[in-house]
């Protein structure tokens, strides 16, 4: 038997309140139906440019407009590509929080995206200015579960049957996620 040991935010991870505030929810506490689904990749060429903010109009372009109330949303950029790179975390490509209130209005059930962290990393990592508003923050108040750090997403077909299954970790901020897309 190995050993292992991980924090909850380790590689492809699902990201709870509990990340953000003590009453938070917590990993052991997201319905699987909400993490498992009908998903639309919406893909978007960074070229790997640094700090890569995607608005609701790019959102639209690249077809959140067919985005229907339930799916899960998924954000392809190819920024996976770069994990070895040192500013893998700290220039990744990120959704505004125009964004974020653009995809709870469609009412997906979950965001995912193959970036480490889907807010701006320039408004802080651990510690974040008092009345800062994150897109985490408008997913985590309406409840939308969010798995970061997805690889491969660039090469999925536009539709899926996506699941990110969690570590049943109780009262965890996060747990590394397995996630799977199948074809439909």
């Amino acid at each position: 038997t190995k050993e292992h040991i991980l924090t909850s935010h380790t590689g492809t991870h699902l990201e709870c309140g509990k990340h953000w505030w003590d009453d938070g929810e917590c990993a052991d506490q997201v319905a699987l139906e909400k993490i498992a689904g009908h998903a639309r990749v919406l893909r978007f060429a960074c070229k790997e440019q640094p700090f890569y903010g995607i608005t609701p109009e790019m959102l639209e372009a690249a077809g959140a407009d067919r985005l229907e109330e339930g799916d899960i949303c998924i954000i392809a950029t190819g920024w996976d590509k770069r994990i070895k790179e040192a500013n893998y975390t700290w220039e990744s490509p990120f959704i505004t929080v125009e964004s974020a209130n653009y995809l709870k209005e469609k009412k997906i059930k979950a965001f995912a995206i193959d970036a480490p962290m889907f807010g701006d990393p320039r408004d802080g990592m651990d510690v974040v200015p008092e009345g800062l508003e994150l897109p985490d923050y408008v997913f985590q108040k309406a409840g939308i579960p969010c798995i970061l750090g997805l690889v491969h997403a660039a090469q999925l077909p536009d539709e899926v049957f996506f699941i990110g299954a969690p570590l049943k970790l109780e009262g965890a901020d996060g747990s590394p996620v397995r996630a799977m897309a199948m074809e439909l």
